[in-house]
C-alpha cells in the first residue's frame, strides 16, 4: 500500500507549487529524500514543473519507462506520470496554505504535506501541525 504525499513550495506572490507523490510519502522515506537532496530552490522548481510524482528520487533524472524499475533504481531518479507514464501534466497552484492542506487530505488522501517556505522544509502529518523536517527526522533517529 502506497504512502501518498504532496510536496510543496511556497512561491513569491505567497502562492504555493504542489504536486502529489504516490510511494514512501513518510518522513523516513519522501522526507528524508526532500532534506538531503531538494534544498536547492531551482531543483524543487524543476521537480514540481514534472508535476505529479509515482516515485521520488535523489535526482530528477530523464525519461524511463515507466515500467523499468531495475534503471529507476540503478539511476535512483524519480518516476513522474507525465514524462515517464505520458499521463496528462498536472500542475497545482493554490493561493494559500489553508488550500494546500485541504489539496492534500481531501483531494489527494494524503497522509504527508511537505512544504518548502523561506529555505526550510516543513511537514505537515497526523499532528496537524507543521514542524520542521529535520526535528522530525532528528526525532525519529532517536527513536
Amino acid at each position: 500500500m502506497a504512502t501518498r504525499a504532496v510536496i510543496a513550495k511556497e512561491q513569491p506572490n505567497g502562492q504555493i507549487k504542489a504536486s502529489y507523490c504516490h510511494y514512501d510519502g513518510y518522513p523516513e522515506g519522501v522526507g528524508i529524500k526532500l532534506a538531503n537532496h531538494y534544498t536547492n530552490e531551482s531543483k524543487i522548481d524543476e521537480l514540481l514543473s514534472h508535476g505529479d510524482i509515482s516515485c521520488l528520487g535523489e535526482n530528477i533524472g530523464t525519461k524511463i519507462d515507466f515500467s523499468d524499475f531495475k534503471l529507476l533504481h540503478e539511476r535512483k531518479q524519480c518516476r513522474f506520470y507525465h514524462r515517464d507514464r505520458k499521463e496528462k501534466l498536472v500542475l497545482e497552484v493554490l493561493n494559500e496554505q489553508c488550500e494546500l492542506e485541504s489539496y492534500g487530505k481531501d483531494d489527494c488522501a494524503a497522509e504527508y504535506i511537505y512544504l518548502f517556505r523561506e529555505g526550510e522544509w516543513y511537514v505537515l502529518g497526523c499532528s496537524n501541525d507543521y514542524e520542521l523536517l529535520e526535528e522530525r527526522l532528528t526525532k525519529l533517529e532517536q527513536e
